[in-house]
């Protein structure tokens, strides 16, 4: 309902296109100084005049609307007032009082504060109470003598009035607030941090070393980087009663800073042995705890530092052969113009393989085609996309047969045959078909094609799965599947599957991302393997003593092994996973040296990957179950209530 005031709703109006003309001229005219005074004054005249009339028209009437007109009035009495305020917070102000440089920044901050408080607690009632009194009857001016009430609501424009000052006032504590949160800045780091502690295969190496392991720490007196180090050492000697911790300022014990080539404060030093027989490496940690922690993220991953350099000591540099030359994953520019694959990057995989002690060879056409060389500790092949010549199949038999390692990872974008290894290790790949699942997959692009990247927890118990399943979850992408054959040789290979998919799993020989058990040739669900682990039996060395047979490794996956499964311990590479984890096994497998297998700590944070379904169960959790179970707490505690009701009704 409309009410009659003494002043018309146009007279606010123009208070306010007054503080739009003067907000323009101070602020977007201020290169222009002739325009802005002009604007300028033209503003304050349209303020002045509209409170001279609001003053006018309160002096003039009575009652209720003389008490609506003082409201009103007030209010634009305290606009002019945040205008003198900012005025005096202006050059001209600072000029009038004299305010230095060093007083500067207070003297302005204080006053905008003020000013911008009073303008916003003035201009907002007015809007209020302008809203609640409305357009109708009020054309303009209408100063009557007599107390008239009639259509007067003043409780009503009073509770406007209120409302609108307590929303001004809520604003002004907000701007204050933030105003002082910024000049009183205090950065608080409470991330997640810890240095990690020394992981089952760190305890296993020196466990299983021929001689103690002295550690030299060389830092500063006081550091809360050795701090963290030396807790870690510490624990580490507990736990294997093989290694000794000393700490060393290299200013004081400058004789053993230069036997161990130290320049620097924050250098670990690992050695082994005495005399001429002693063996050492280092590794530097930063100094500045903050650093250390963030910047580099060493002390999070000090257990995989640690982990490659006891390996150095354990024993010495093995070779790894990698195959070139047939489109490899791991050599990609070998791969011909008319194979089409996914590019993948192995810079993990590589600096694995370093960590591990172990030092990269080619293995290419004209040295494969003859034998594999002699040194050869291990020979992997991933993910060849250009079938190997029948001398080169040869060689690599020829080398399983006498007790050679080897590590084979197919995929089905690539070859899947192995010549007559698969009659030697007594295993192929099944051809046609790439392994999807619709069910235990991650999300990457929310279609069909997630199924491609599939996620398995089924592992069998081999020295190959001992870190990987204490994870119990591993991703692969676009995988094939193993399969039996007849073994060539007399004695049969001992031959362990050891990584299968889920049961959610088929093999999609169509190519259409979806599961047809109807189709050409039908597609099955069920659990497919996907790597296997190969044992043959023993032969007998040169000099005719019993010698351990050779190892093998098939994998379906070849991605398994690529940067876009496999994360390094920093976490800087890669997307998904624990795959380094299987890596770092198999490799130890292969070389014998099983008995330091183990996770490697690192306490990074790593990010929460749900599989399909599970993203399924969260959102029936939160969209379906939680409000049902507060819906049900609702109608429980509503009956209870009524129930007691009831009862004293009954009593009274």
């Amino acid at each position: 309902m409309a009410m009659r005031t003494a002043s018309p709703w146009w007279a606010s109006l123009t208070f306010g296109i007054g503080l739009m003309l003067l907000f323009i001229s101070e602020r977007l005219l201020q290169t222009t100084e002739g325009m802005r005074v002009a604007m300028s004054g033209l503003a304050v005249t349209l303020l002045v005049v509209v409170t001279a009339a609001r003053a006018w028209a309160m002096l003039g009437s009575r009652g209720a609307r003389r008490r609506v007109e003082f409201v009103l009035l007030a209010c634009h009495l305290v606009t002019l007032l945040a205008l003198v305020v900012y005025a005096l917070s202006s050059k001209w102000g600072e000029g009038l009082f004299h305010v230095g440089e060093k007083a500067h920044a207070r003297y302005t901050g204080a006053l905008t504060v003020v000013w911008v408080i009073l303008l916003i607690a003035s201009v907002l009632p007015v809007l209020m109470i302008e809203l609640s009194l409305g357009g109708a009857l009020r054309g303009g001016f209408d100063v009557q003598t007599r107390d008239d009430d009639a259509g007067v609501e003043l409780y009503r424009v009073r509770e406007m009035g209120w409302s609108g000052l307590t929303i001004a006032l809520a604003m002004s504590l907000l701007m204050v607030t933030c105003g002082v949160a910024k000049e009183r800045n205090v950065q608080r780091d409470v991330s997640y941090f810890k240095t990690s502690s020394p992981g089952e295969s760190t305890r296993n190496i020196v466990k299983n070393s021929s001689e103690p392991i002295t550690v030299h720490l060389f830092f500063p007196d006081t550091n809360e980087v050795k701090d963290q180090v030396k807790s870690y050492f510490d624990a580490l000697a507990a736990a294997t009663g093989k290694l000794s911790v000393e700490v060393n300022d290299r200013q004081v014990n400058s004789g053993l800073a230069q036997k161990y080539q130290v320049n620097k404060d924050g250098v670990v030093v690992l050695s082994r042995g005495a005399g001429d027989k002693e063996k050492f490496f280092k590794f530097d940690e930063d100094t500045d705890i903050e650093k250390a922690r963030k910047g580099s993220g060493k002390l999070r991953n000090l257990d995989h530092d640690v982990n490659a350099q006891l390996m150095k000591l354990a024993r010495d540099k093995r070779k790894a052969y990698l195959v070139t030359g047939h489109g490899e994953m791991t050599n990609p520019e070998s791969v011909p113009p008319d194979v089409v694959v996914e590019p993948r990057r192995t810079v993990t995989f590589r600096k694995y393989l370093g960590d591990l002690n172990y030092e990269i060879k080619d293995l290419g056409l004209a040295d494969l085609s003859k034998d594999v060389p002699a040194d050869a500790a291990v020979v992997l092949l991933i993910r060849p996309t250009v079938a190997l010549l029948n001398q080169e199949w040869a060689a690599l038999d020829r080398y399983v047969a006498n007790g050679g390692r080897l590590l084979v990872a197919l995929d089905p974008t690539g070859v899947t045959s192995m010549g007559p290894l698969e009659g030697r290790l007594g295993v192929r790949m099944i051809e046609g078909g790439r392994l999807l699942d619709d069910k235990n997959n991650m999300r990457t692009r929310g279609n069909d094609s997630d199924a491609r990247w599939e996620v398995t927890s089924e592992f069998v118990s081999h020295a190959t799965t001992t870190s990987i399943s204490k994870q119990r979850s591993l991703n692969y992408v676009d995988g094939g599947a193993l399969e039996d054959v007849m073994p060539t040789g007399k004695d049969a290979p001992k031959k362990t599957y050891t990584v299968r998919s889920m049961d959610t799993a088929w093999l999609d020989f169509d190519g259409n991302l979806k599961y047809d058990p109807q189709g050409v040739k039908p597609e099955k669900k069920q659990k497919w393997n996907l790597g296997a682990a190969i044992e043959g039996p023993a032969t007998k060395d040169a000099k005719g003593g019993d010698k351990d047979g050779y190892r093998a490794v098939v994998f379906a996956d070849a991605d398994l092994f690529a940067d876009v499964t496999v994360q390094d311990m920093t976490g800087r590479v890669g997307t998904i996973m624990y795959s380094y984890l299987l890596l770092a096994d198999v490799v130890r497998w292969l070389g014998g040296e099983e008995v330091f297998s183990g996770e490697i700590v690192s306490e990074d944070d790593k990010p929460i990957n749900h599989t399909k379904d599970q993203d399924a169960k969260w959102f029936t959790l939160t969209m379906l179950a939680a409000p049902a179970l507060v819906l049900t707490l609702g109608l429980v505690g509503t009956w209870a209530r009524r129930r007691r009701s009831k009862k004293v009704q009954v009593r009274s």
